[in-house]
């Protein structure tokens, strides 16, 4: 048994942060929303893990994240009424319902019970500004325990208190107008702005997303900061050099998250992409698993209530998936063929084996993610589209074109206007055929998986047996591949001897003029 649970040391030892942030998360997820016995037994379980790892140092770590969490808040069941509460906006986003039309309000109400997640509704015209805080009174409906709605009767706004959620908004707002006069297409300008904003007020658009299983791609992730952190880097550096690239990447990254707003995904992505370029300018080595890890433990010490959200959810899961299933999965699933051998097939083979290859890589990753979400999306939204495992992939592939034609008729714009003109036209006409793929999706595989009812205590046993399996395979994996190498070094290295052998003995026989013997074998 022992044997089993000790996988190698070494893969925690070069990814020491996701165990940081994986041991921070269970102890302040476990003191604020799981009952009893799970409050116990899953600080316990992990407990026992760090133990036949050599790492029980990290107990204290494990405590102290759950009397952290526990002395930080205080859950909140009945509803009630409140007076003259402190609410601190942090994020002004319009609100479409069948019914209604309004503006949605988050931010944070200052309670007794600590700095609790707070969402209100406003139907009227003349909404408040969100450029403040406000003091309000009205009435508390819990949502969850940590998670309230707000009906306010009054909003007192608080002097020399301030909030960029007006200015984002009217920049979004800004930005979706200007695309509705550049973009011919009306749904392509309005699935671009939700692209780049992350807001999606196409109502048939989120169902048809939502549909085939891709409402990912309108949640701005990891996903859309690497386009831009891609298509930046590939024009600066051009014209600058790198350092001065990763100081501009840098302001680009953080000025994208000023306008984005801080949502649980966009918090994993800004710190993970702000984290590998600090990397680069300080030419320290990393590795996308210690970034993951590192922004895992900076949001749960920021807000310990985030573990909750299902955003935060997807995100590290999905990121868990290609981090570490991926590489397994296209090592073992696909022959291996290498690029030289590529090269040397003729015209039309070798451009087979590229489409196919992707087609491999793809297929991996899809199985990669969906094999991490899966149980999360089941016991979230009770339903998984059959749809989904082929629309992705290849849609995100074609919507980070989308982004690209975008970006690039942008930034033409800003040079020259009138050339502009014909790559907004190109820009709206690619991105409404791909949208014409998700409106007539196939028929025949228009079935979903439908589950009433998951238990929320399979899910961190599950995940934590998807990583135990993942990091054994990949110990496994990285020590062949090592022995491989070693093998390969010390052949070469009797090549290498054998050929000094020769040489050697061929100098003394031309020296001499004798043959002083055959050379001996190494």
């Amino acid at each position: 048994m022992k044997s089993f649970l000790i996988s190698d040391n070494n893969f925690w030892q070069k990814n020491p942060a996701l165990l940081y942030g994986v041991t921070l998360l269970i102890g302040s997820s476990s003191a604020l929303f799981w009952p009893f016995p799970w409050n116990f037994l899953f600080p316990f379980l992990w407990s026992l893990y760090l133990f036949f790892q050599g790492k029980t140092p990290l107990f204290l770590l494990l405590g102290a994240a759950a009397l952290y969490s526990h002395l930080l808040y205080k859950p909140i069941i009945d509803p009630r009424e409140e007076k003259g509460v402190y609410f601190a906006t942090q994020s002004l986003q319009p609100y479409t319902s069948p019914f209604k039309k309004g503006f949605v309000y988050k931010g944070s109400l200052f309670l007794s019970e600590g700095r609790i997640p707070c969402t209100i509704y406003c139907y009227s015209k003349d909404h408040p500004p969100g450029d403040c805080d406000y003091i309000l009174s009205g009435k508390i409906s819990p949502k969850r325990p940590y998670d309230l709605f707000f009906k306010p009767q009054k909003w007192t706004p608080v002097k020399k208190s301030f909030s960029l959620a007006q200015l984002r908004y009217k920049a979004k707002k800004k930005f979706a107008l200007f695309l509705q006069k550049k973009i011919p297409s009306k749904k392509a300008s309005s699935f671009l702005s939700s692209l780049i904003t992350g807001n999606v007020e196409n109502r048939s658009l989120q169902y048809e997303f939502t549909r085939l299983g891709l409402q990912h791609i309108l949640a701005i992730s990891g996903f859309h900061f690497g386009v831009l952190i891609a298509l930046s880097s590939f024009f600066l550096n051009f014209l600058l050099p790198k350092r001065y690239t990763s100081f501009l990447l840098l302001i680009a990254i953080n000025a994208y998250f000023l306008f984005v707003g801080s949502l649980p995904s966009v918090q994993r992505s800004w710190a993970a992409a702000n984290l590998y370029i600090l990397s680069q300018i300080l030419r320290r080595n990393t590795s996308g698993l210690n970034l993951l890890g590192a922004a895992l433990l900076l949001e749960v010490i920021i807000n310990p209530l985030v573990s909750s959200k299902i955003g935060f959810q997807l995100s590290f899961a999905s990121c868990f998936g290609i981090l570490l299933l991926y590489p397994l999965l296209e090592k073992n699933l696909f022959p291996k063929h290498s690029f030289p051998d590529l090269l040397e097939l003729g015209f039309f083979s070798k451009h087979a084996s590229f489409l196919l290859l992707f087609l491999q890589k793809a297929i991996s990753l899809t199985l990669a993610v969906n094999t991490a979400i899966l149980p999360l999306l089941l016991y979230h939204f009770h339903q998984f589209p059959c749809l989904s495992l082929f629309y992705n992939l290849f849609f995100p592939f074609l919507a980070g074109l989308a982004i690209f034609f975008l970006l690039i008729s942008l930034l033409v714009h800003l040079a020259f206007p009138p050339l502009a003109i014909f790559l907004f036209k190109t820009t709206s006409f690619f991105t409404l055929e791909i949208l014409n793929l998700t409106s007539y999706p196939p028929t025949a595989l228009d079935y979903s998986l439908f589950i009433s009812n998951i238990p929320a205590w399979s899910l961190p046993i599950y995940l934590f047996c998807l990583l135990y399996i993942s990091i054994f395979y990949k110990t496994q994996t990285t020590e062949k591949e090592q022995l491989i190498s070693d093998q390969k070094a010390i052949y070469r290295k009797l090549v290498a001897t054998k050929i000094r052998s020769i040489v050697k003995w061929s100098y003394e026989k031309n020296l001499s003029g004798t043959d002083p013997g055959s050379p001996s074998a190494p």
